[in-house]
């Protein structure tokens, strides 16, 4: 295991957002190291909207540091500088941002660090802390988002393979990124999410439900996970109306940018079996997904959805659940334990199957199969990688 390095990881969201893979690996990385998790910067009209809307006061504009964890301390840029695009403010307001965070690093008596990223959009962050080793850590296709358009996507694919041409060690999380990335920098590698397997384990051998569910009548049908533009609203209208006694489970951030999505996931959660719960705390993800008999890969099948690798999957196989997913790459690599759907009929229909299978040896080859894939076994891989890249590059 990794030990006695200084990390500096430029996050895409804040630390006590939902988790994802660079909350798991970060989190374990700073048992043995000392991990500075970098939130997002802020936008310049965001701010100057929540200051003048009185969202905002003064005293909270400057930058933040905490320590979260032993050995973790997260920084907040400060909001005084956000990201401006025009000139001469935009670099002025980069160089405060800059600054700051020097003072932090200093602080910290964190010199010559790892730098981690995981966007093309912190391609201009190279080279300005005196970093002994550069990670760029991909895990999606980003120019597949919703909110996209050509002319970016352009613009994002040029600064990825800039960045990727540059990284010392370049990890991705799905077999179809290795194909797509793999071919510009020989020091590419692929290296799945994974699940924190005995807080999922644990939470299925039984004990007390959370409050919000424990009186929900059965079939209880759920989906965990951050409600985005990846998801099929029209598919879940799908499953509502197929289980009217039952109860279909949303738990997570609702993010959808599609204004039709928007309106017809509100009208989804108006139905009578439907329960949308909203974010919870990381601690309580597993105990929400014991509480389903069956767990939901509900997604539309598009560029984005191409290239995933779902971290509920491996938590949903932990809890024992049977698991119907749509029909995408990754769902593909476990087919052997998944009810797979090419169409919204298929994946009804799939339900009906999960719910109705009698057999324990499938509940145990699903934990086994997560149990294979952990979190723990995740950063071990990944930290023989920086030590091969630590020696190569001195």
């Amino acid at each position: 295991m990794l030990r006695g390095q200084s990390i500096l990881c430029f996050a895409p969201d804040p630390w006590n957002d939902i988790w994802r893979n660079r909350h798991q690996i970060m989190s374990r990385l700073a048992r043995e190291n000392q991990v500075l998790y970098v939130e997002p910067r802020a936008y310049l009209r965001p701010v100057l909207a929540q200051l003048f809307g009185g969202k905002l006061s003064p005293r909270e504009l400057g930058a933040e540091l905490y320590e979260p964890r032993p050995g973790l301390y997260v920084f907040r840029p400060p909001r005084y500088a956000p990201l401006a695009g025009r000139e001469p403010l935009r670099t002025l307001l980069d160089s405060l941002r800059a600054a700051s965070l020097r003072k932090v690093l200093r602080r910290l008596g964190m010199r010559r660090p790892i730098l981690w990223l995981f966007r093309p959009d912190a391609a201009d962050v190279p080279g300005r802390y005196g970093e002994k080793l550069l990670i760029y850590h991909i895990v999606d296709e980003y120019t597949g988002y919703a909110d996209v358009d050509a002319q970016r996507a352009q613009e994002i694919a040029r600064r990825e393979r800039a960045l990727i041409a540059r990284a010392d060690l370049v990890l991705v999380t799905s077999r179809r990124l290795l194909e797509s990335k793999g071919g510009v920098n020989p020091n590419t590698y692929w290296v799945p999410n994974g699940v924190d397997y005995m807080r999922f384990a644990q939470a299925a051998q039984g004990g007390a439900e959370p409050p919000e569910v424990e009186n929900l009548p059965h079939p209880r049908i759920g989906y965990v996970g951050a409600l985005n533009d990846k998801i099929d609203v029209a598919l879940l209208e799908e499953v509502a109306k197929a289980y009217p006694q039952g109860t279909l489970m949303l738990v997570g951030p609702l993010r959808l940018l599609d204004e039709d999505a928007r309106r017809r996931f509100t009208m989804l959660c108006e139905r009578p079996n439907v329960l949308f719960v909203g974010p919870v705390p990381v601690e309580r993800v597993p105990f929400f997904m014991a509480a389903c008999d069956v767990g939901l890969l509900p997604y539309r099948r598009n560029r984005w959805t191409e290239y995933i690798h779902p971290l509920k999957l491996y938590e949903y196989l932990a809890c024992g659940l049977p698991v119907v997913a749509s029909d995408i790459p990754a769902a593909q690599e476990e087919a052997d334990l998944l009810y797979i759907a090419a169409s919204k009929g298929e994946f009804v229909e799939n339900i009906a199957r999960a719910l109705a299978e009698d057999a324990p040896m499938l509940r145990r080859a699903r934990q086994q199969r997560a149990a294979q894939n952990t979190w723990d076994q995740r950063v071990a891989k990944i930290s023989e990688l920086i030590e091969k890249a630590l020696r190569e590059k001195a």
